[in-house]
């Protein structure tokens, strides 16, 4: 029996959490109230069609079951007042609903991206506990709305530089190492026998590796074979040409002045993101705050939902040696 989709996540999260969720939720059902209902946009739409249909017979020939008014005609100028208000009231109705359609997506995808986290996304073993922050503070002569979009682009910045972070290459020196050791590997696996040469006049023995494809025909099958093991022959035979050529290779495609190790990359990713959520946790403290006072901004669906929420994450010690319930089967009581 499934029972998690039963439970709300707002249950997992300490008060002051629980409300901001609950006031995401309000939010959202607000904004879909303001939607004109698609029935008041088709009714409307109904009395243009007629509202055209009325003019077209007044107009028409007798040939076409119409009356043949002239246009100065005061009952065609009635209708045609009327339809232009009717297709009036139908334009301003539909651009209301998209205009309010998208208000309502705007807020809803915020929500929506904590509810998910809670449920999906929550590493196992912790759990949520409020933390205090300090108050944002306004530079002079910003407000509210222009504060919030400073530390927006400094969250982009902050972003940037994780993903250069990610994406700067390893230092030459421990890349030739890391060679070194793959080279020196396969030289190892690829070194041939001679003891059957030698104790029974037999062949020299040169290493195998077993190899697997799939047969596409009318039913697929997988074949096996058995092969020289090329590779590691030549880095056996070759051994040290092969690390000198994989030497100049690396010295020419290394970019050591942007290189990372894995400790500085370790370092700068984690003081980059610990910046961030501080960042995203002053955004969101002015986006409560532009809220409360009815300025048009919401939160941002990719902000961290520790943030949003004002929380942070918390390590439980196991208690037992049990196993845990397997995902998708069983709530988990350890959540």
């Amino acid at each position: 029996m499934y029972l998690q989709s039963q439970l709300d996540v707002i249950e997992w999260l300490p008060p002051a959490a629980a409300e901001r969720l609950r006031l995401l939720r309000q939010r959202a059902a607000d904004a879909h109230r303001l939607i004109p209902e698609f029935e008041t946009v088709r009714e409307a739409s109904m009395t243009k069609i007629e509202a055209a249909n009325e003019l077209k017979r007044l107009t028409d020939h007798p040939q076409d079951f119409g009356f043949n008014l002239k246009p100065d005609d005061p009952r065609v100028k009635t209708a045609i007042k009327y339809l232009e208000k009717m297709t009036a009231d139908l334009k301003r109705l539909t651009e209301l609903r998209e205009v309010r359609t998208a208000a309502w997506q705007t807020a809803s995808q915020a929500k929506a991206a904590v509810e998910s986290w809670l449920r999906d996304g929550k590493p196992h073993g912790t759990t949520l506990e409020e933390v205090e922050t300090e108050p944002p503070k306004l530079n002079k002569g910003e407000d509210v709305l222009s504060g919030i979009e400073s530390l927006r682009r400094r969250v982009r910045e902050l972003r940037a530089d994780l993903h250069r972070i990610a994406s700067a290459p390893y230092p030459s020196a421990f890349c030739k190492q890391r060679m070194r050791e793959q080279i020196e590997a396969l030289a190892q696996r690829g070194t041939p026998s001679v003891s059957r040469l030698v104790e029974l006049d037999g062949p020299v023995n040169f290493q195998t590796q077993s190899l697997t494809s799939e047969v596409h025909a009318e039913r697929r099958s997988l074949a096996f074979t058995e092969t020289a093991d090329a590779l590691a022959l030549v880095a056996w035979l070759h051994r040290d040409a092969l690390i000198a050529a994989l030497d100049r290779e690396i010295s020419t495609e290394a970019d050591d002045k942007a290189a990372l190790s894995h400790e500085a990359r370790q370092k700068a990713e984690a003081e980059a993101r610990g910046d961030l959520l501080a960042i995203e946790r002053a955004e969101t403290a002015l986006v409560w705050r532009a809220m409360d006072e009815r300025l048009p901004v919401e939160h941002r669906p990719d902000c961290n939902p520790l943030a949003i929420l004002g929380c942070q994450l918390v390590t439980v010690p196991r208690t037992n040696g049990s196993p845990r319930s397997s995902p998708m089967h069983a709530w988990d009581v350890r959540r």
